[in-house]
């Protein structure tokens, strides 16, 4: 399978987005449950850029190739419906376009996003920004989220757990209010990392032809 991401991107599916923080900018802690912690941390207008942790066993590999793993990413990413790689420009880089299913009132989502991964001393991180539009035109009944930036970073532990965080920030287009676009973001982060979780008990020991572990 091609190398899919934005998906999970996680959770895109609905969340905020503009101009990244300023790093000096702490991050507001909103809950731990069950392994996952949430943070937030708002910006001016009022929207939210999302963080997710949790510690999870798992290979970069069997992280790589979850996500790449299209036909399952509508099973562990928060309100996505489809995804699929439109173009891979290397073994690291892709162009994939994602559907997101909005919760009643609010109309259906997609986006289409750049992503590239990497490992160095740090450990394993993929970034995910927007894509050229022209690539893929907006398409009918979908409003485009743009503006996006997320990032997946993985750290191997000694004890056999890998670190996991996610930070995404997004703008989901359209009229809804604030106060929903922020409350979706943090429940599809949770729910993300929990359908996470379990997946990648399937795969933890998988190993990837482009990783060397």
């Amino acid at each position: 399978m091609n190398f899919c991401i934005n998906s999970a991107c996680i959770a895109l599916m609905l969340l905020s987005f503009q101009p990244l923080a300023s790093p000096e900018r702490g991050w507001t802690f909103d809950s731990a449950d069950n392994g996952i912690t949430i943070h937030f941390r708002e910006q001016t207008d009022g929207l939210v850029e999302v963080k997710a942790q949790m510690f999870t066993p798992t290979t970069y590999g069997g992280f790589l190739r979850l996500l790449q793993n299209t036909a399952k990413v509508p099973e562990w990413v928060d309100n996505v419906s489809d995804s699929v790689v439109v173009k891979q420009i290397s073994p690291s880089e892709n162009i994939v376009y994602t559907q997101f299913s909005a919760p009643w009132p609010a109309k259906d989502r997609d986006m289409l996003t750049y992503s590239k991964f990497r490992i160095d001393a740090e450990g394993f991180r993929l970034e995910i920004s927007d894509a050229p539009q022209a690539i893929l035109p907006p398409q009918a009944d979908y409003i485009r989220i743009t503006s996006v930036h997320a990032i997946w970073q993985l750290k191997k532990l000694t004890d056999g757990n890998t670190h996991i965080e996610y930070t995404v920030f997004a703008d989901p287009g359209g009229a809804l209010p604030n106060w929903l676009i922020n409350k979706l973001a943090k429940e599809s982060a949770r729910t993300t990392f929990e359908n996470l979780r379990d997946q990648l008990a399937h795969v933890q020991t998988d190993e990837h032809p482009e990783i060397n572990e």
